[in-house]
């Protein structure tokens, strides 16, 4: 059995090559077409292919040596520089989001919506990964093997070797490991694949040209989805990413999306003002709740970025339009201000959520308020010569359709969502 383990590579203390570890072996060359030669955090180019009451808060959380005698199978990937193209003959595993890779043992990542991709040849796959969640509230991955889900793999702190997929037809088989929750569940480390006795991993399909990234909050992260009705309280189990529009719409799309979301979080006040960083805050981070390592922009640079938020800054005890109007839109600006210094070349587009609505908080007018403040935003931005941003409404979200836990849109909402906004893409980029 092959046996190359995380642990063989190297610790990078500053200069590190995004989502591909064999380039950490070999160092990163100039003629990177995206500029992944100065990164301190680690980054990816894998591919695969969030009603009343704000967005929730969601509980307000925010090896080496084949595996001590098990076999790890080679992590053993090459960069696509950090573009989701380029050529990735060789590579075994690739990643989809943000991932750390300052950690000799393994890549650690947190977001929703981050993924791990890989091929393998046999009828079975596990994969070892030391993992921050506690069984109450774990992590979730979906398992989906050949373009097919095949169920869902639960990890937390209780072991680290897990069997990920058995019983499949002998010979080489396409996985993607997609997480579901979102970084409050904690953080998750790749330690390494296990193939059975005599297989190995296999080079890996080029990843997309097609990128998007979307930041968000608890509708983008995927809250609730799996619950049975609105009065549902948050669990990680019940929450899934892989269903949510902005995973949704990458597939439609054929695109690889990096998913930038937390429950509760807001634009200048979280969910029933919770003292905790706001998005733009922590939107430069790899991991959502550790300051450093930063990310790269210049290591994965999207065609498309979505922004969708605002929900939680009109939850509860909004404050009144003299008071509220100015900080908002502030920084709401400068929010599009650092995605258009991170991405200039990108078309950005600024959404209203299914979830606000004129009837709640009472008195609040929290959807006009909210398409004004932003919409304010967006002509300002296209008068000043910015024709690449554009205000997109998805429409209220509706009783017919259901309810995720805590008011949240169901899947078949997110599923209207994701048309949308790729038709939305497509009409703008010809995609």
């Amino acid at each position: 059995m092959k046996t190359e383990a995380y642990f063989t590579f190297p610790r990078l203390a500053s200069a590190l090559c995004i989502a591909a570890w064999s380039a950490l072996m070999t160092g990163c060359g100039d003629d990177d077409p995206n500029g992944a030669t100065s990164a301190s955090g680690g980054g990816s180019s894998a591919s695969t292919s969030s009603g009343a009451g704000g967005d929730g808060g969601a509980g307000q959380g925010g090896a080496g040596q084949g595996g001590a005698g098990q076999g790890g199978a080679g992590a053993t990937t090459s960069s696509a520089s950090g573009t989701g193209g380029g050529d990735t003959s060789g590579d075994t595993i690739r990643f989809i989001g943000r991932f750390d890779t300052t950690k000799p043992e393994g890549p650690r990542f947190s977001w929703a919506g981050s993924a791990i991709v890989t091929r393998f040849s046999g009828t079975s796959l596990s994969v070892r990964f030391n993992d921050a969640s506690t069984p109450d509230q774990s992590n979730y991955f979906q398992v989906v093997v050949d373009g097919q889900s095949k169920g869902v793999l639960e990890v937390n702190n209780q072991e680290d070797l897990y069997t990920v997929v058995e019983g499949l037809p002998d010979g080489e088989h396409d996985l993607l490991l997609h997480r579901r929750t979102e970084p409050l569940a904690g953080v998750t480390q790749l330690l390494e694949f296990v193939p059975e006795e005599g297989e190995a991993l296999l080079p890996v399909p080029p990843a997309p040209e097609r990128r998007i990234e979307i930041i968000g909050d608890s509708i983008s992260a995927g809250y609730g989805i799996d619950g049975p009705d609105q009065n549902c309280p948050f669990t990680s189990e019940t929450e899934n990413n892989y269903l949510a529009y902005s995973a949704l719409t990458g597939r439609l799309l054929g695109a690889d999306t990096s998913i930038i979301a937390w429950s509760g979080r807001g634009v200048i006040r979280n969910y029933d003002d919770q003292a905790a960083d706001t998005m733009p805050e922590i939107y430069g981070r790899t991991i959502a709740d550790e300051a450093q390592p930063a990310w790269d922009f210049s290591s994965w640079v999207p065609q498309v970025v979505v922004i969708n938020l605002g929900t939680n800054d009109f939850s509860i005890n909004v404050p009144g339009d003299a008071q509220f109007r100015q900080p908002f839109t502030n920084g709401y600006a400068g929010l599009v201000e650092t995605v258009r210094e991170k991405y200039p070349e990108a078309f950005i587009f600024c959404t209203i959520g299914p979830m606000l609505s004129d009837g709640y908080p009472e008195g609040a007018q929290a959807l006009t308020r909210a398409r004004q403040y932003i919409g304010q935003v967006v002509e300002d931005r296209n008068a000043d010569g910015d024709d690449r941003v554009r205000l997109l409404e998805f429409p209220a979200q509706s009783e017919a359709n259901g309810y995720g836990c805590d008011w949240h849109p169901s899947a078949k909402t997110n599923e209207l969502m994701a048309a949308q906004l790729a038709e939305a893409i497509s009409e703008e980029l010809g995609w």
